[in-house]
């Protein structure tokens, strides 16, 4: 099983919607997954209330506290879990450190805006420090691409950034009323399709094809 970790500093990166989509391109790739919602706000949980009103009974989403985290990933492997993803809260605190020190590797998002990334800079030191893998994605992306090639430089010089950017687009907020991932709201449309780009370039970080095989066994 692998564990990741969506965290950031700053509120309304996207985190929770793009956390969504990701669960639900993990399991139409074969996937079982799990995650565990420790956002104070439970957006997670809400998505997914709405996600079983329309008949859908997965990804496997349940509410923790911060300090309920390592008895809860322990018993995700007997239930099948392949892959475990950590909703946090828009801030770095205490609350937080339980879910980045149980993570295989954690992912940032990051608006274009220099008070993003000024935050994301201090998110990315606090993981390094802790000798964690990482990358950030640029998210909910609007502009020139100037400006978010601009961005991209900037967060360059703190750490790795995913290869797949994701767009202010309004697909992502219209699944999530549905309680969608992005990929089944509108499989064709141009979010979903960046969407897929970043499950696979995190697929390929943690080392995917090996859990697969882990699964199998």
């Amino acid at each position: 099983m692998r564990i990741i970790t969506f965290a950031t500093q700053k509120g309304g990166s996207g985190k929770s919607t793009i956390l969504a989509s990701i669960a639900v391109a993990a399991e139409a790739a074969g996937l079982r997954v799990a995650i565990l919602d420790t956002d104070p706000q439970r957006t997670i949980v809400k998505w997914s209330n709405r996600r079983k009103v329309e008949g859908h009974a997965t990804p496997f989403v349940r509410a923790c506290e911060p300090h309920q985290l390592a008895a809860e990933i322990r018993k995700l492997p007997l239930q099948g879990i392949d892959l475990c993803l950590i909703d946090t809260a828009g801030a770095h605190n205490v609350s937080v450190a339980p879910a980045i020190e149980q993570a295989d590797f954690c992912l940032v998002p990051v608006k274009p805006t220099i008070a993003d990334a000024q935050a994301a800079t201090e998110t990315a030191k606090a993981l390094r420090e802790r000798r964690k893998k990482f990358a950030f994605v640029l998210s909910q992306c609007f502009g020139s691409t100037a400006r978010v090639n601009e961005a991209a430089a900037g967060l360059l010089r703190h750490g790795e950034i995913a290869a797949a950017n994701i767009y202010h687009r309004v697909d992502y907020p219209d699944a999530d009323s549905a309680g969608l991932g992005v990929t089944e709201y509108n499989p064709n449309g141009p979010a979903a399709k960046e969407l897929r780009l970043l499950w696979a370039w995190l697929f390929r970080a943690i080392g995917g094809e090996s859990v697969k095989e882990e699964s199998a066994a």
